[in-house]
């Protein structure tokens, strides 16, 4: 049987139970308002520059040479972000390797089989994302005002060509 001292002793006071479990979170649907900025909705593209080649029906297609080409992160919409804060946030959610250009020259081949009947394309460019961009403002209800948005074409330094068929 516990005593009235034992029971006490295993009782915390409110601050000392609060203390054990951290300081007390914000109350919800308070923010701290002012100009946002996000860029969210991240989906693996390739993004293509210069020339498609296309051979068949059938057959193989080679390309031996591509064009020298330099792709650029780039965006739609009216100007809220910039193409250094895309990057800056791409490489901490999906990939390091995400940049706001890359360059490539002329010494590639590539080789693949096209499916009888079917004519095949490549591209040689970027294998990076597409993206949605934002700029709010944040109220201190946590409300979005003024919200402007667009789509963001992110490069990345992992290249190489793309492939696919088309039945003309």
């Amino acid at each position: 049987m516990l005593t009235a001292t034992a029971i006490a002793a295993t009782m915390l006071s409110p601050a000392a139970a609060a203390a054990e479990e951290g300081p007390e979170p914000a109350p919800e649907g308070v923010c701290s308002g002012g100009w946002r900025s996000n860029v969210y909705g991240y989906k693996a593209t390739h993004i293509g520059k210069g020339p498609v080649y296309k051979s068949g029906p059938g057959g193989k297609i080679r390309v031996t040479s591509i064009t020298a080409e330099t792709a650029k992160t780039s965006f739609t919409g009216t100007a809220g972000v910039t193409a250094k804060f895309a990057v800056a946030e791409a490489k901490v959610e999906i990939s390091r390797e995400s940049a706001t250009e890359v360059s490539w020259g002329t010494n590639y081949q590539f080789e693949h089989d096209i499916t009888r009947g079917k004519y095949g394309s490549t591209q040689y460019g970027s294998w990076g994302h597409n993206a949605t961009w934002e700029k709010y403002y944040e109220l201190p209800s946590c409300a979005k005002s003024q919200r402007t948005s667009g789509a963001v074409k992110i490069v990345n330094t992992s290249m190489g060509f793309r492939y696919w068929e088309t039945s003309s």
